[in-house]
């Protein structure tokens, strides 16, 4: 290497933002991301990335979590069978919130008891309820999407 160059070099490394060159070190991988801690009666699934689960929903073949997360929407998956969830979604919040009757998922232990979740545009859970009675769960859902999504149309 001729001095010029040598100058040349030693220069741009004087001059490179502190960290610039250097390898990364304490990157996680996408699933390890979770948000902000959640209110302390919220499910443990808050704040998680919700997973890529093959699913079946009514009216459907069988697809994936992510293919139903529209753009800029809310999406509220029922695993517990609510016949009136959907109606009551879809007339409240049906421009912010896409409701799903999930009629078979994969199995997996951390979503045990879970009856129904709200995956924020994003993928993230931003609520999920293992509530079994069906009067008390529908006003926490409403709570729920009232809190993210806000008031219902017409109300």
């Amino acid at each position: 290497m001729d001095s010029t160059t040598h100058a040349r070099a030693s220069r741009g490394a004087r001059h490179r933002p502190p960290g610039i060159g250097r390898p990364v070190s304490g990157i996680r991988p996408p699933g390890a991301c979770r948000q902000p801690s959640a209110p302390g009666d919220a499910d443990p699934l808050v704040g998680r990335r919700m997973p890529d689960l093959a699913l079946a929903v009514a009216g459907s073949a069988a697809i994936r979590v992510y293919e139903l997360l529209p753009h800029g929407r809310f999406v509220l998956l029922d695993l517990a069978g609510d016949e009136e969830m959907r109606r009551s979604v879809q007339a409240g919040w049906g421009k912010r919130v896409t409701p799903h009757t999930v009629t078979a998922h994969d199995s997996r232990a951390d979503l045990d008891g879970v009856r129904e979740i709200l995956v924020r545009p994003d993928g993230h859970i931003a609520w999920a309820t293992r509530t079994t009675d069906v009067r008390a769960r529908r006003i926490e859902r409403f709570r729920a999407l009232t809190g993210w999504a806000g008031l219902p149309a017409g109300g």
